[in-house]
């Protein structure tokens, strides 16, 4: 297996979810049809709330009037180019949203203190039970290291996460192993979701993992790089297709080596 190529935990996140999407946007490059108006969203309020945090490290005290300046700036820049919004949702709206989460995030955060935000981490993927080397480089970004040592992701979402989910959720369980391989120790993890409901609200779900959970991972991330790097590339048709930038690649597609998309012809990675 390849060592030149690092994957990233958004890259397999992508090619579990679908892995035709996983070509078109990785090695197939594709321009993207729109810009879906949640994904600028959340990364408005996601860069907002990070200003925050590296403010605080640098013993400074940010004023929320400040915070909001950061969100509005962002999302002016996110909204140069149209957005793809929900029905009923506009700019305006969503704006308005999403001060009042960065207000209640800010809120929860009184009188605490980040050791690290969006902190990378490289590590070479291993089985935890047994130290076997798995070939995979694995690369990723923390959103947030609490000063307990706590590792925390951030989301933005419609809806709260099932318990399944939680168990279940590869960006943390992939932070706690790349924790273990370094440290031998298992950190704690927690996620944070700001729910964009008509009342606007955070939750907070610590959860955990086992030895055993981060082996299944491990090998999880292992299988789907050896599906990627031996070519398997098939649509995944799900909900989330009605969302999808290359929905109109998709309906194209036809499996065949290469295959014509608006006049161009579009050949696959081996080619």
């Amino acid at each position: 297996m390849s060592q030149e190529r690092w994957y990233s935990v958004s890259q397999i996140q992508t090619y579990l979810g679908c892995p035709l999407k996983y070509r078109f946007q990785y090695l197939d490059k594709l321009p993207k049809a729109f810009r879906p108006a949640g994904l600028a969203f959340g990364g408005s309020v996601h860069s907002a709330i990070e200003w925050f945090h590296r403010t605080k490290m640098q013993g400074k005290d940010p004023r929320l009037e400040e915070v909001l300046q950061v969100f509005e700036a962002d999302w002016f820049a996110q909204n140069v180019e149209p957005l793809d919004f929900h029905p009923g949702e506009s700019k305006e709206s969503l704006e308005a949203k999403a001060k009042a989460m960065i207000t209640l995030y800010l809120e929860a955060q009184l009188g605490t203190m980040p050791a690290a935000v969006e902190e990378p981490f490289e590590t070479e993927l291993a089985d935890p039970e047994t130290g076997e080397l798995l070939g995979v480089p694995l690369r990723g970004i923390v959103d947030l290291i609490e000063a307990d040592g706590t590792l925390v992701d951030l989301k933005t979402a419609a809806r709260t996460i099932s318990p399944d989910d939680l168990e279940r959720h590869l960006q943390l369980s992939t932070y706690a192993l790349a924790v273990f391989l370094k440290t031998g120790k298992i950190p704690r993890l927690r996620l944070d979701v700001l729910l964009k409901t008509r009342q606007p609200r955070l939750e907070r779900h610590a959860t955990s993992r086992t030895v055993s959970d981060l082996a299944w991972v491990a090998h999880l991330i292992q299988g789907a790089v050896e599906a990627i790097e031996e070519g398997n590339f098939y649509p995944n048709p799900s909900w989330r297709c009605s969302e999808c930038e290359y929905f109109a690649h998709c309906q194209a597609w036809r499996g065949s080596e290469h295959r014509r998309f608006q006049g161009r012809l579009v050949p696959t990675p081996s080619s």
